[in-house]
């Protein structure tokens, strides 16, 4: 074979194994999009993903018994994977639910992250040490490293659960911008002034 033909065999490998990440990468990207219940970015997705899937398999199918695009086919499918779930991670789509058990500090752990704008639900309840703070909160999943670094600033000892969060209606998601904005104030109701006694007058 010759250096020429080896060249164009090599180039073509690559090519289908950069085509196969490219496919792949669309894929994972799009399931993680399904299982989040965006129809849209699914649908589009999918049409490129299995744009790139019908090229390369053609590509793959007309010659079976070349080894160098069945590797490249094979090997971009794999990095294609990895390529996809980073880009998601990346991405950051989607909302994650927080649950920290604080035992010192609760109090002090919901007034940092109200003050930095993120919603926060405290409760109580009763761990093995005896009383703890339950702190409930649902956040953006790009913001949602800075929430648990305030956590772990002001009680480095709580305990922290992160469940993504499907379905998210109404709360204070206000994207934790900083200056956080002001919560917003309830208004007070103020009682009408009690009327004057009146003295009874005495009749004589």
């Amino acid at each position: 074979m010759e250096l020429s033909e080896i060249l164009q065999l090599a180039g073509a490998a690559l090519l289908l194994f950069c085509v196969r990440i490219v496919g792949t990468a669309l894929g994972t990207v799009r399931t993680l999009m399904m299982n989040r219940g965006m129809e849209l970015w699914s649908g589009v997705l999918g049409f490129g993903e299995i744009f790139v899937y019908v090229v390369g398999l053609g590509a793959v199918v007309n010659d079976l018994g070349n080894i160098a695009m069945l590797m490249g086919y094979c090997l971009g499918f794999s990095v294609g994977m990895v390529v996809g779930m980073r880009m998601e991670k990346r991405m950051a789509l989607g909302h994650v639910s927080l649950r920290i058990i604080s035992r010192d500090a609760p109090e002090d752990v919901v007034g940092e992250l109200h003050a930095a704008g993120f919603g926060a639900t405290l409760s109580w309840g009763e761990g093995r040490d005896g009383r703890v703070g339950i702190i409930n909160t649902v956040v953006q999943r790009k913001h949602a490293k800075r929430a648990t670094d305030l956590v772990q600033k002001v009680d480095p000892g709580a305990f922290m659960v992160s469940d993504e969060a499907r379905a998210v209606t109404r709360g204070w998601l206000p994207g934790a911008t900083s200056p956080s904005p002001a919560l917003p104030v309830r208004a007070q109701v103020t009682a009408p002034p009690a009327e004057p006694a009146r003295r009874a007058v005495a009749q004589e």
